[in-house]
């Protein structure tokens, strides 16, 4: 009995540090890349979480830790531990969602923050075909630049280039036909 308990101890310490290196990674990962839902994020998430309980099951069923109090203590504990990094990214997920939907209140609201947001424009609206006016209700007022600035195109600063290093700066530049319809955009970085 006593070498199962050992084996309990030695398993948990070593599971515990694997996992919870996994979910820091998992924290450093959604905090740098902005992630949000999708269908990598929630597996990647949630495949360890399930392995964690799954584990826990197999160890409360081997061990027998029926007339331990300590035992339980200490199994709850780590349930509870375990539980805390799976929250944590959970709502990172959720938060990084709610601030990636695009609404014409966030874009006009924070401009450095658009960058964030711009994918979601480009992926609801279709933007070729509208007219200046339309693109200028939906997104305010461009940006006062001389970045890829000419006569037939508007810019919008998105902010600093999505990455580890963000060196430059990233740019939504909308361009448009003689009759002030948007014939293509991009988004470029300076």
């Amino acid at each position: 009995m006593k070498h199962n308990k050992y084996r309990f101890g030695c398993f948990s310490i070593l599971f515990g540090y694997f996992y919870g290196l996994l979910y820091l990674g998992y924290i450093l990962f959604i905090s740098i890349a902005h992630s949000s839902y999708s269908y990598i994020s929630v597996p990647a998430i949630l495949i360890p979480f399930i392995l964690f309980l799954l584990t826990i099951f197999i160890i409360r069923k081997r061990v027998d830790i029926k007339n331990d109090r300590k035992a339980k203590q200490n199994l709850n504990f780590i349930i509870i531990m375990g539980t805390i990094p799976f929250i944590v990214c959970t709502v990172m997920l959720g938060i990084n969602e709610y601030k990636t939907n695009f609404t014409t209140k966030k874009w006009v609201g924070s401009m450095s923050e658009r960058v964030y947001i711009v994918d979601d424009l480009l992926s609801t609206y279709n933007l070729k075909g509208m007219t200046k006016s339309e693109v200028i209700t939906l997104l305010g007022p461009p940006t006062d630049t001389e970045y890829f600035k000419n006569e037939k195109n508007i810019v919008y600063y998105l902010g600093d280039e999505r990455g580890i290093i963000s060196i430059d700066s990233e740019w939504l530049v909308i361009d448009f036909d003689k009759h002030e319809k948007v014939t293509d955009y991009v988004v470029r970085t300076d």
